[in-house]
C-alpha cells in the first residue's frame, strides 16, 4: 500500500475520530519476529495546534479495516536510538515505559519517522527526548531557526509557511459554522478595541507636551550643577596641598620608629640569650646533682642494714638520673658536667661490685649452710631465703638496667650452688614417696611428704566411686594413686613458688625470656600409636624441652630458661622413674596421672610463672599415655589371641570382663575426660575386636556351647555399655545389641522348638490348607483336621502337663545361663512372651476354623501367666 492512500485511510478510521492529526507513518515489525508486523503512527491532537497533546501509537490492519492496538504519551519518550550513525539501518529503538526494539520495512521510512520525531521534540517536547546514533544529515533536515541558532528571516518563514501547509486540512461544515458564530459574538469587542484605541492616542498626545517642558527645566538646572563642580575642583586641589605636607612629616617618623624598632630587638635578643643561659645552666646543674649523702651509702653503706639498704634504693634511682641525664654534645664537653659524669661512673661501678659480692656470698654462704646441715631431720625450705633476697628486688631491677651481664653471672651462681639444695629436696621427696607407695615409712623424710588429708581421700573415693551391678568390684584409688596426686601437689607448689622468685628477683619476665605454650590439641593414645617412638626419644623419652608431635610449642628462650633448667632440672627424671615405679605397683594408674596433668594444665597453663611446672606435666602426660598404650595393647593381643578362645569353658570370658574393668576404671578416674585423652576411639576399637572375637568363637565344651558363650558375653558387653553411657561408642552399643538380639533369637528358637507337640503340628497343618485357599468353615471336614481329631489331641496336652514341659525348659535354660542370672530373667521372660503368643493364635485359629464345636484347651491364658511366675519364683536360681 502506498503511504498517502494509507495516510488518508488511517486519518479517517483512527484519527478523525478521536480529533487527533496523523503527523508521521511507518510499517515496522519487532526486531527476530518479521511475521508480526504494525504501522507504527506519530499523531497531534488537532484542538490546540501550539501546545497539543502528542501520542505515538500502533494499528494492526485487520482484514479490512484498521485497529489501535498500543498507544503511548509523547511526554514518556526518554530516549531514540538509531542503532548506526553511519551505515544505513531500518532499526532503531524508542525507550518508552520500556525499551522497544522496531524495524522498519526501510531506511529511507525510518529516517522519514525518526525526523518527525525530531520535530516533535523541539516543538513540543521542549527538547527532552535524546537522539544517539542519528545520522547528521537527518537532524540537518529540521530547519535552524527552530533551535534557536539564527533568526527567521522572510525567507524562512515562508518555507516554514510551506512545510505547515503541507499539514493543511479543509475544515468541515460542522467546523465552518462554529467559525462563523464565534466571529458573529466577537463583532462588540471589536468597536470596544477601537474606541479605546482613540483614547489611547488622545493620551499620549498630552504626555508628549509634559515631556517637553520636563525637559527646559532639566536644562536650567544642569547649568547650576555645572557651576557647584567648578567650586568643589577648587577645594579638592587645596586639600591635596595639605595632604602632600602631611604625608612628608610622617615619612620622618617613621624612619625614627624603624631605628628605635632596630635597637629593641637588639636589646631583647640579648636578654634572651643571658636567660636562656642560666635557664640551661641550671637544669644541667640539677641533672647532675646527687646528693652526698647518696654517693656515700652507695660506696661505704651496710647492706644488711634494713635503713641503709632502703637508701641505696633511693641513691641508685638518683644515680641513674643522673647518668642517664639527656645532654647535648656541647653539654658534655664542658669540663664540670665530664668531671661528674666520671664520678657518677666510678660510683656506680663501686656499688655493682659490693652488690654483686653481696648477693654472691649470700647465695654461697646458703649453699654450704645447707650442704652442712644436709644430715639434719629437717628439709631445706626456701621460703625465708626468697623472702632475704626480695629486700633487695629493686636493687636488682636497676642492676638489670645498669649492667644486664653482672646479673646474668649473678643467675649462674644462683643455679650453681641453689640446685643441689633442690636435687637434694627432690631426691628426698621421690624416696620418700617410693617409701610410702612400699607401705614403708622413714622417719627422717617425714617432713617431705606428709600422709593424704582426710578430705583428700574421701573427695578422691567421691571422684572415683562407679555405681554398677556387673561382678567387677567399684573402683578405689589405691596407694600408688594418692602418692601420685600428692607429689604432683608438691611437687607444684615448689616449682611454681620457685619460678615466681627467680622471675621476680632476677626479671626472667621480659619478652627475651618468656616462653608461651600454646593450647593446642593432646596427643592421644591413637595418635601416639600411629607415631611410634623411635629409638633416640627411648633413650630419653621425657625432656622436658621436648612435646608432644601434636603440640606445636616453641623452643625454650635461653636466659631465663636455662636458670629454671638448672635449678629445678632434677626433678624431670626422679618424677619419670616414680611414675614408672607406680605403674608397676597399679597398672592403670597412668590413668589418675593423665587426670592430674589435665587439671594441672587447665589451671596452670597461662600462668607465665609456672610454665616449667607445665613442661613437667606434659613430660608425665608423654609417659603416661606411653603406658596407657602398652596397657592397651596388651589388652587387644589378650582379645584377638586364639589361645583365649581354646582355653575357654563357657560363661564370661576372661577378656571381656577385663576389657570391663578397664573401661570402668577409666570412666571412674577421668571422669568425662575420655574423650580428650583418645580413650573413646581405643575403647572402639578393642569393643569391635571383642564382637569380632566372639563372632570367631567355635567348638563346644561340657557346660555349654558356643551359641550361648556368645549370648552370655554379648548381654554382658551390652549391659556395662549402657551404665557406662560414653560418647562415641553408640554404633558399637548399637551392633552389640543387634547381635544380642540374634543369638537370643536363635537360642529360643533351639530350646523352645514346638513345645505343644503334637497340637502344634496340628495347628499347623491348618495354616497351610488356609494358606493354599481352603475356607475356614471348610477346615473341619478334612478328614486329617476333623473336630474329633483336634479334640483328640486337645486332650493329650491338659495344664498339668504343660506345666511339666515348662518346668523342663527352665531346668535346662538354668543350667546353660547359670553364670549370668540377669539373662536367664530376660530369656525366660521372652519365651513367656512368645508362648503367650502361640496360644492366642492357636485359641484364634480354633475360633475362626471350628466355630460352636465347643473345642477349647485345657489351660487359659491366665494359667500360663501363673505357670511362668510360679516356676521362675520356686527356682533355686
Amino acid at each position: 500500500m502506498a503511504m498517502s492512500p494509507l495516510r488518508h485511510a488511517l486519518q479517517r478510521e483512527i484519527f478523525t475520530p478521536r480529533e487527533q492529526r496523523l503527523l508521521a507513518v511507518s510499517f515496522v515489525w519487532k526486531a527476530g519476529r518479521k511475521r508480526k508486523s504494525a504501522i507504527l503512527c506519530a499523531a497531534v491532537s488537532s484542538e490546540q495546534k501550539a501546545s497539543g497533546e502528542v501520542v505515538l501509537m500502533t494499528v494492526k490492519a485487520v482484514k479490512s479495516h484498521y485497529k489501535l492496538n498500543d498507544s503511548w504519551p509523547a511526554s514518556e519518550l526518554t530516549l531514540v536510538d538509531g542503532i548506526d550513525a553511519v551505515k544505513e539501518t531500518a532499526e532503531f529503538h524508542l525507550h518508552l515505559d520500556k525499551v522497544y526494539k522496531w524495524v522498519s520495512s526501510s531506511s529511507a521510512e525510518k529516517k522519514a519517522f525518526v525526523t518527525c520525531l525530531w520535530k516533535i521534540n523541539q516543538r513540543y517536547l521542549q527538547d527532552k527526548v535524546q537522539f544517539l546514533n542519528i545520522s547528521p544529515a537527518i537532524l540537518e533536515e529540521v530547519l535552524p531557526w527552530q533551535h534557536g541558532r539564527v533568526p527567521a528571516t522572510p525567507e524562512s518563514k515562508a518555507v516554514e509557511e510551506e512545510a505547515e501547509e503541507e499539514d493543511f486540512q479543509e475544515l468541515t461544515l460542522r467546523e465552518a459554522v462554529d467559525v462563523q458564530r464565534l466571529m458573529e459574538e466577537s463583532d462588540g469587542a471589536m468597536q470596544d478595541a477601537q474606541a479605546f484605541t482613540q483614547t489611547l492616542h488622545a493620551n499620549l498626545a498630552s504626555l508628549d507636551q509634559e515631556n517637553f517642558h520636563s525637559l527646559m527645566e532639566t536644562e536650567r538646572q544642569g547649568e547650576q550643577l555645572l557651576s557647584l563642580l567648578d567650586e568643589a575642583l577648587l577645594e579638592v586641589t587645596h586639600i591635596e596641598d595639605v595632604l602632600s605636607h602631611y604625608d612628608e612629616l610622617l615619612h620622618g617618623v617613621q624612619k625614627q620608629m624603624d631605628i628605635l624598632h632596630a635597637s629593641s630587638a637588639w636589646l631583647q635578643h640579648i636578654d634572651r640569650n643571658h636567660s636562656q643561659l642560666c635557664s640551661e645552666l641550671c637544669q644541667l646543674v640539677d641533672r647532675l646533682s646527687v646528693r652526698e649523702e647518696h654517693l656515700q651509702v652507695l660506696t661505704k653503706g651496710d647492706l644488711e642494714n634494713e635503713e641503709q639498704m632502703k637508701g641505696c634504693v633511693a641513691a641508685v634511682r638518683a644515680l641513674s638520673q643522673g647518668l642517664n641525664a639527656p645532654l647535648s654534645t656541647g653539654q658534655r664537653r664542658l669540663q664540670g658536667a665530664a668531671e661528674q659524669l666520671i664520678r657518677f661512673e666510678s660510683v656506680r661501678q663501686t656499688f655493682e661490685l659490693r652488690l654483686c659480692r653481696h648477693i654472691t656470698s649470700a647465695v654461697i654462704l646458703q649453699g654450704l649452710r645447707e650442704g652442712e646441715d644436709g644430715a639434719g631431720t629437717e628439709p631445706w625450705k626456701p621460703h625465708a631465703f626468697h623472702v632475704s633476697l626480695l629486700r633487695y628486688k629493686p636493687l636488682m631491677e636497676w642492676l638489670k638496667e645498669s649492667n644486664p651481664i653482672i646479673l646474668q653471672q649473678l643467675s649462674k651462681v644462683y643455679a650453681e650452688n641453689i640446685c643441689k639444695l633442690y636435687e637434694r629436696q627432690m631426691k628426698d621427696l621421690f624416696d620418700a614417696a617410693r617409701l610410702q607407695l612400699c607401705g614403708l615409712k622413714d622417719s627422717k623424710k617425714i617432713g617431705v611428704i606428709s600422709a593424704l588429708p582426710d578430705s583428700v581421700t574421701s573427695a578422691a573415693g567421691c571422684m572415683a566411686s562407679a555405681s554398677r551391678s556387673a561382678p567387677v568390684s567399684s573402683y578405689s584409688e589405691g596407694q600408688a594413686s594418692m602418692v601420685i596426686q600428692q607429689v604432683f601437689r608438691q611437687l607444684g607448689a615448689v616449682c611454681i613458688k620457685e619460678q615466681e622468685f627467680l622471675t621476680s628477683f632476677f626479671g626472667l619476665n621480659s619478652s627475651s625470656s618468656t616462653v608461651a605454650f600454646h593450647a593446642g590439641r593432646r596427643s592421644s593414645v591413637v595418635d601416639q600409636t600411629q607415631n611410634p617412638v623411635t629409638r633416640e626419644q627411648k633413650k630419653r623419652p621425657h625432656s622436658w624441652i621436648r612435646m608432644s608431635a601434636s603440640l606445636e610449642a616453641p623452643e625454650p628462650c635461653v636466659e631465663g630458661w636455662d636458670c629454671v633448667q638448672a635449678v629445678l632440672g632434677s626433678a624431670e627424671p626422679r618424677l619419670c622413674a616414680l611414675l614408672s615405679s607406680c605403674e608397676k605397683a597399679e597398672p592403670l594408674s597412668c590413668l589418675v596421672v593423665l587426670r592430674c596433668v589435665g587439671r594441672g594444665l587447665s589451671q596452670y597453663q597461662l600462668q607465665p610463672t609456672a610454665s616449667f611446672y607445665c613442661s613437667l606435666l606434659r613430660c608425665a602426660q608423654q609417659h603416661s599415655q606411653h603406658s596407657l598404650r602398652t596397657c592397651a595393647e596388651s589388652l587387644c593381643r589378650e582379645v584377638e589371641s586364639p589361645q583365649a578362645l581354646k582355653r575357654t569353658r563357657g560363661g564370661i570370658l576372661p577378656f571381656v570382663t577385663r576389657l570391663e574393668d578397664f573401661m570402668y576404671h577409666g570412666k571412674a578416674i577421668l571422669m568425662g575426660e575420655e574423650e580428650r585423652w583418645g580413650l573413646d576411639s581405643l575403647y572402639a576399637k578393642l569393643l569391635k575386636a571383642a564382637v569380632h572375637t566372639l563372632e570367631k568363637l567355635s567348638g563346644s565344651n561340657a557346660r555349654s556351647g558356643p551359641l550361648v558363650v556368645r549370648l552370655m558375653n554379648y548381654h554382658q558387653l551390652v549391659n556395662f555399655l549402657e551404665q557406662l553411657r560414653l560418647s562415641g561408642l553408640e554404633e558399637v552399643h548399637e551392633e552389640a545389641k543387634e547381635r544380642m538380639a540374634l543369638h537370643l533369637r536363635h537360642y529360643m528358637a533351639m530350646q523352645m522348638g514346638q513345645p505343644l507337640g503334637l497340637l502344634s503340628d496340628f495347628l499347623d497343618g491348618v495354616q497351610g490348607h488356609l494358606a493354599h485357599g481352603v475356607q475356614e468353615e471348610e477346615v473341619g471336614f478334612q478328614l486329617a483336621y476333623s473336630k474329633q481329631e483336634l479334640r483328640r489331641v486337645a486332650e493329650r496336652y491338659t495344664g498339668r502337663e504343660v506345666r511339666r514341659i515348662l518346668e523342663a525348659s527352665h531346668r535346662r535354660l538354668s543350667r546353660e545361663l547359670a553364670d549370668s542370672p540377669r539373662l536367664l530373667q530376660e530369656v525366660w521372660s521372652a519365651m513367656k512372651t512368645a508362648f503367650l503368643e502361640k496360644y492366642r493364635e492357636a485359641e484364634s485359629l480354633i475360633n475362626k476354623c471350628y466355630p460352636g464345636a465347643g473345642i477349647s484347651l485345657d489351660f487359659t491364658e491366665q494359667d500360663l501367666l501363673e505357670y511362668f511366675s510360679t516356676i521362675s519364683r520356686d527356682s533355686p536360681t
